[in-house]
């Protein structure tokens, strides 16, 4: 693992699955960041090992060739480029251990890069994928794939309780909310094209965005090209979300490149009604009509009717977020989400 960053989605659900396995579990990180964080990882039994030696991929292999042969480590488990060469390397050093390589986006790499991690490929046991849109794509980039052993499995989340602290939204209603990076896929810029249209119908109507990034600047220009900066408040980078996401009327997330969505899982759990792109992975999350409103991810109109459909059907809306519940309570919790990687991993340790 890259980091202990625990509000990224790879550290989350890697501290989930140390808590289920605790001492039958070891976790590699491979850089020092955010290790305020790593009394979280060794609170779970687990062996935790790091091995900041950059790009020095010697020194890597060295220390977990070690990891490997004092904890008896059977199964291997690892994701992004560095850890997918990483692992490639220990299989052919240690060929009696199972080797998987989870795909946590739907990006693949290109050129050399992607010749060389295609030879990785051929040497792994299982993939995993945290959504069929992810498997769609990445068989597209690597056709061979498609035979391979995998399994799909979604993200795991728990359902955020009201904040028993102070803290407080200051919240001004009907809100919207979105949990995202200020990126250019998170596609921020079509609900404030939404937000406007609204305004000028003369609905009232406030967003709050919680996350930073390098369009923020560019955000916040066309927020006061248009003159509706009171109505669209971005938060930055908050540790707080759960309060927002209690507080809102309607959780919106335009993300055109999702991979997964953990932001659109913890909405669901919060049982709120929502509106998200027809894209990625968001339509395996939410169902149209059911638990949700699924929309064109670029037709700022089709956002502001989804809005208002939502806004002045409360009983609809209430039904939408109930679903919602009830489905990310099946497909994204915590146990479930653990329970699937157990059979998995039981499946790859019968392959011969």
């Amino acid at each position: 693992m890259s980091s202990y960053n625990i509000y990224g989605g790879t550290p989350k659900k890697t501290l989930d699955l140390l808590n289920s396995f605790k001492k039958d579990s070891a976790l590699y990180v491979y850089s020092d960041g955010y290790k305020e964080f790593r009394s979280l990882f060794e609170q779970t039994g687990a062996s935790i090992y790091e091995g900041n030696y950059g790009r020095n991929l010697f020194k890597h292999i060295s220390a977990l060739l070690r990891i490997i042969d004092s904890e008896g480590i059977y199964i291997v488990q690892t994701q992004f480029t560095m850890g997918e060469i990483l692992g490639g390397i220990i299989k052919k050093l240690r060929p009696h251990i199972k080797l998987v390589v989870a795909f946590v986006g739907s990006s693949s790499p290109v050129g050399f890069k992607k010749y060389l991690i295609s030879k990785v490929y051929d040497n792994v046991d299982a993939f995993v994928y945290i959504s069929h849109y992810v498997k769609q794509e990445k068989i597209k980039s690597f056709s061979p794939l498609l035979k391979r052993f995998s399994k799909v499995i979604y993200n795991g989340t728990r359902k955020i309780e009201k904040s028993l602290s102070d803290n407080q939204s200051n919240m001004s209603h009907p809100a919207l909310f979105d949990i995202a990076g200020l990126t250019d896929i998170k596609n921020i810029d079509i609900l404030i094209d939404s937000i406007e249209i609204l305004i000028k119908k003369g609905q009232i109507i406030h967003l709050y965005v919680a996350g930073d990034g390098p369009q923020k600047t560019q955000l916040l220009q066309k927020i006061e090209t248009k003159q509706i900066g009171d109505y669209i408040h971005l938060l930055g980078y908050r540790t707080d979300t759960e309060v927002f996401l209690n507080d809102c009327d309607i959780f919106v997330h335009p993300c055109y490149v999702e991979g997964f969505g953990i932001s659109v899982a913890e909405a669901m759990m919060a049982e709120k009604p929502m509106i998200v792109s027809d894209a990625g992975a968001l339509p395996e999350l939410v169902k149209n009509e059911k638990s949700g409103l699924v929309v064109d991810p670029f037709d700022a109109n089709a956002w502001t009717e989804a809005i208002l459909k939502l806004l002045e059907d409360k009983k609809m809306a209430d039904e939408f977020g109930e679903n919602a519940g009830i489905r990310a309570k099946n497909e994204f919790s915590i146990d479930r989400y653990v329970s699937n990687y157990r059979d998995f991993y039981t499946s790859l340790m019968e392959q011969k």
